[in-house]
């Protein structure tokens, strides 16, 4: 039977578990277990780069990352992109104006960072929207770049759009704002209606591709990986994927395509789907 070489690991809901900061010593321990069996490990998040927990940016064994849902794969060791696929900088631009100078805070995810406008900076840490599993990013030295004006910003050095968040829109701006950042035609929301937080990337992502291009960079197949994930952004890897496990908080429709269900996050979730499921086939 083909060993496992590779998981693709989702991180909230599945690695992390409620603060979405920390690895638990069990789940990093799971890990280095799989990497010192001859297993590359591959966090595949909506985060940006910069964002992942620091344990795992610390991790030697940790090289490619799949970050914002798909939108680039990144090979930390070469420094260089596998695949992207991103807003062009002067879609990235119309997309800017039609949220920026609002007082929203906005995190654009670009570069491997974040991006926020200079006048939310000035009042972040007094900035009810920012989430509490943000907080420690947010507040380190650098972790982002504020520009006074972001779509000036972006057409000046050629940026393109990753992902968006936006949190805390007031009601009454919630329509407007949705309704105009889904008239630049070159986004898809992660959430279906006009809300209090809005996320959304470019309009024609697919994750697959992105999964696909580290395969083939690899010299890999899905009948050489596992992939565990809670969500609907991770399903069709975990179809295709030779061991796809669902995390036991994970909605319904996500452990129906699965080959088995682990416990919950909270309960070190991950590192029991390796320990049961998957090291018994690494290097088997």
């Amino acid at each position: 039977m083909t060993p496992i070489r590779l998981a693709l690991v989702d991180m909230d809901g599945t690695l992390l578990s409620t603060d979405q900061v920390i690895v638990s010593e069990r789940n990093m321990n799971a890990l280095r277990m799989l990497h010192d069996r001859g297993c590359e490990i591959v966090p595949c998040t909506g985060r940006v780069v910069d964002m992942l927990p620091p344990q795992l940016l610390d991790a030697p064994f940790i090289r490619y990352v799949v970050s914002c849902h798909g939108a680039r794969v990144y090979d930390r060791v070469a420094g260089r992109t596998i695949y992207e696929d991103i807003i062009s900088p002067a879609d990235s631009c119309r997309v800017l104006r039609s949220f920026e100078g609002l007082g929203l805070y906005a995190e654009v995810a670009a570069n491997h960072t974040i991006y926020i406008e200079e006048n939310v900076e000035k009042n972040l840490l007094r900035c009810p929207p920012v989430p509490p599993h943000h907080v420690w990013y947010m507040c380190q030295e650098r972790a982002f770049t504020a520009f006074p004006c972001l779509s000036r910003a972006f057409a000046e050095q050629d940026i393109g759009i990753e992902k968006v968040n936006i949190y805390g829109i007031p009601e009454d701006l919630q329509q407007q704002v949705y309704d105009r950042i889904s008239a630049t035609g070159v986004i898809r929301h992660t959430r279906g209606a006009a809300a209090r937080d809005l996320e959304f990337s470019p309009k024609g992502m697919d994750k697959e591709r992105a999964m696909e291009a580290l395969l083939r960079h690899l010299g890999l197949t899905y009948q050489e990986t596992f992939a565990i994930g809670d969500s609907s952004t991770d399903v069709d890897v975990i179809r295709k994927a030779r061991i796809g496990i669902a995390m036991g908080n994970a909605p319904a429709s996500i452990k129906a395509a699965a080959d088995a269900v682990t416990i919950p996050n909270t309960e070190d979730g991950f590192a029991w789907a390796v320990e049961q499921y998957v090291l018994p086939e690494v290097n088997a």
